[in-house]
């Protein structure tokens, strides 16, 4: 029966790709499972490789899902200036669109 069947897991490797998060970017590997990331690192190779799908992310950026990336930070307006920074208003993005 399906109910005693085992479920197959859902698995993601992203290769290469430039991984930013709050404070750093580097490259690295992602390994998803589920839709959860597992581990980050270089040169990851999850074990079985079976059933895994790779996706090369070589020269691409790799950014946690949810964030709104689109922003018009230090872009003047009718006279007006931010006075934000880059660390700065960035923070502020991430709070205000979440």
């Amino acid at each position: 029966s399906l109910a005693s069947a085992p479920m197959s897991k859902q698995r993601l490797l992203i290769k290469g790709g430039k991984v930013v998060n709050d404070d750093q970017s580097v490259v690295a590997d992602v390994y998803v499972e589920d839709g959860i990331v597992q581990q980050v690192g270089p040169n990851l190779n999850p074990e079985p490789p079976t059933g895994l799908t790779v996706l090369d992310a070589t020269d691409k950026l790799v950014i946690p899902g949810g964030i709104d990336t689109h922003t018009h930070m230090q872009f003047p307006f009718m006279g007006s200036k931010s006075k934000d920074d880059f660390h700065t208003g960035t923070k502020v993005e991430i709070f205000c669109t979440a």
